[in-house]
This record gives C-alpha cells, sequence and structure tokens, in this order.
C-alpha cells in the first residue's frame, strides 16, 4: 500500500493508468523475498532476513528487473486479467489492454519509480521494527559492501493502526476515484503522522 499510495499521491496514474501503481506496490514489496529461507529452516531465515534484500544493491537491481520486465511483458495486465477472469471483474476491456507501443521515456519512468519504491522498504523497516516478543531487526542498507546496521524503533511490526490507516485510505480510494491523488496523499501523510507520534509516545 505505501507503493500504491506514493504512485497515486504523484498522480502518475493520470499519465499511466493504474498500471504505474500496481508496479510501485509490487516493487515496494519486493524486498521481503529475503524471507523465502524460511521454507528450509528457522537458522536460514535468520540469516537471509532483513539482509538479502533489505540493501540497496539488492532494491535496485530487483527494481530494475520488475521494472524491464512488466514494461516489455506487461506482467500487471495479465495478471490482472486472470484475476478478472477468476474473480469475474467488470472491467473493460480499455482497461486490460495490453500495451502496444514503447518509449524509451516510459521505460525510464518505470525503472524510477520501480528502484524508489523498492528502496522505500529500508527506511520503513527502520522505524517499524520488533514485535512484543521478538528483538529489533537492525537493517544493514550497504551490504555487501558495509557491514554496519541501523534500526530507530518507532512503532512494532504489525502495529494495527497503520493497517487501518491503510484500510481506510483503500475504501476512501474506491469511494472517491475522481480524488485518487488527494486521497492518496492525505493517507500517506496519515501514516507518517502516526509513526511518529506513536514513536514520541514511546520515547516519553
Amino acid at each position: 500500500m505505501l507503493g500504491i499510495n506514493g504512485a497515486l499521491a504523484a498522480g502518475l496514474h493520470h499519465r499511466h493508468s493504474w498500471k504505474i501503481a500496481a508496479l510501485a506496490g509490487v516493487a515496494a514489496a519486493s524486498p521481503d523475498w529475503d524471507g523465502l529461507p524460511i521454507i528450509f529452516s528457522q537458522s536460514a531465515f535468520a540469516t537471509a532476513h532483513r539482509l538479502w534484500g533489505h540493501n540497496g544493491m539488492a532494491c535496485v537491481l530487483v527494481g530494475l528487473t520488475l521494472a524491464i520486465c512488466d514494461y516489455r511483458f506487461d506482467l500487471v495486465t495479465r495478471a490482472g486479467r486472470a484475476l478478472g477472469k477468476i474473480f469475474r471483474f467488470d472491467i473493460t476491456d480499455a482497461t486490460l489492454a495490453l500495451r502496444t507501443t514503447f518509449t524509451p521515456t516510459e521505460l525510464w519512468t518505470w525503472i524510477f519509480v520501480a528502484i524508489l519504491a523498492s528502496l522505500t522498504q529500508l527506511p520503513v523497516d527502520m522505524v517499524i521494527s520488533g514485535t512484543a516478543t521478538l528483538g529489533d531487526w537492525e537493517l544493514r542498507p550497504f551490504w555487501p559492501f558495509w557491514n554496519e546496521g541501523w534500526v530507530f524503533p518507532m512503532v512494532r511490526w504489525g502495529d494495527v493502526g497503520i493497517t487501518l490507516i491503510f484500510i481506510a485510505g483503500m475504501f476512501a480510494l474506491l469511494r472517491w476515484p475522481s480524488r485518487l491523488q488527494f486521497i492518496a496523499g492525505i493517507t500517506l501523510a496519515s501514516v507518517f503522522l502516526y509513526v511518529v507520534v506513536r514513536g514520541l509516545l514511546a520515547v516519553g
């Protein structure tokens, strides 16, 4: 939701439709691929989580790959078509038309948005960290070149307040589709304010 609201708040949907917001949403969540080693063992998860994917180099490479693949093969549109068939959404053909024209300018927009959206998870995970039973997780954004880690816990991971703000924002987007940019901006500002206030209260 951070990536989606960011793209909408920037007004990118006016020129690139919902596809750019969908890409931003996927890219913003992409650093969490480093949680997959939990399939193999808890020790592998402890080694990889918030390290392999949560660093600047990985975010740039994954964001770049997502952007190029999505722009070339229109993956979010194909996914939208598949979901539309499964859930029988009433979506016009024009909304889900596959990309037929390609321009360098638009490709660079895709690349910039995907990389930026991927990188946003790093500062977010520095301030949203730990649980009632687990300690805070340091991030090493310059790994593997520099092993120094940082964390500035202000809100616990899984905090229901942030979730409720994003849910409210999502329903508002559905209710007032003509005001997407304004609602997305208010949603992001509300999340930021909530995190700051919770952090100040925790310190106090």
